[in-house]
């Protein structure tokens, strides 16, 4: 019984609903659909700090490659699953909708989007957007 226990506790630790956490302390989770994810906006977070979150869960949670595309799927707003947090859903499996939205430099506009939906980054460009963690150290 007691095992039995302690496996369910580990399986229940090791959900999908636990968060993952970027290197720049932001927060994602799934959203259990097919590549779909949920990533939650921390104080003083931006665009930037959104997008990397995003590239890292879609690395080291989805396995996806850094040519991989990754598309915003809820712009910026009231998070459905964190009280009183704003939060942005991403995918990496976008429906044809989304695959049509802008990519930067559309129209001459170079900046990071949260708000329009089907806005896309390759990850390995978002993921430029990390903080350099071990630089830091050694300046």
């Amino acid at each position: 019984m007691t095992r039995w226990i302690f496996g369910l506790c580990l399986a229940l630790l090791a959900s999908p609903a636990a968060a993952f956490t970027a290197v720049n302390g932001v927060s994602a989770f799934s959203e259990g659909g097919q590549g779909q994810f949920e990533v939650v906006s921390e104080p003083g977070s931006g665009p930037r700090q959104i997008w990397c979150a995003a590239a890292q869960f879609a690395r080291f949670e989805l396995g996806a490659a850094a040519n991989t595309r990754i598309y915003l799927s809820r712009a910026m707003a009231a998070s459905p699953r964190t009280p009183r947090a704003r939060s942005a859903s991403f995918t990496i499996a976008p429906n044809e909708a989304l695959k049509s939205g802008p990519k930067p430099g559309d129209g001459g506009n170079y900046s990071v989007s949260l708000s329009k939906l089907g806005y896309n980054l390759r990850l390995a460009h978002a993921e430029g957007f990390c903080e350099r963690i071990i630089d830091d150290i050694f300046d």
